[in-house]
């Protein structure tokens, strides 16, 4: 299965180059979308992971 399936269409003025600027635009653009999703989730991850640690050490065994 091919991740840009070959759209059927009348070749015109630049043909199928045209489609391939387009997805490598989109490539870049998903490309920074994970970039930028990254660096968000990393303070909630940081203060997932804190507290997380935090309600872990707080159960003790008791004897």
């Amino acid at each position: 299965m091919r991740r840009y399936p070959y759209v059927t269409r009348s070749e015109g003025p630049g043909g199928r180059e045209g489609l391939f600027v387009f997805r490598a635009i989109a490539d870049v653009l998903r490309q920074i979308g994970g970039a930028v999703a990254t660096v968000v989730t990393l303070p909630f991850r940081a203060v997932a992971r804190l507290f997380g640690g935090a309600s872990s050490a707080t159960r003790s065994r008791r004897v």
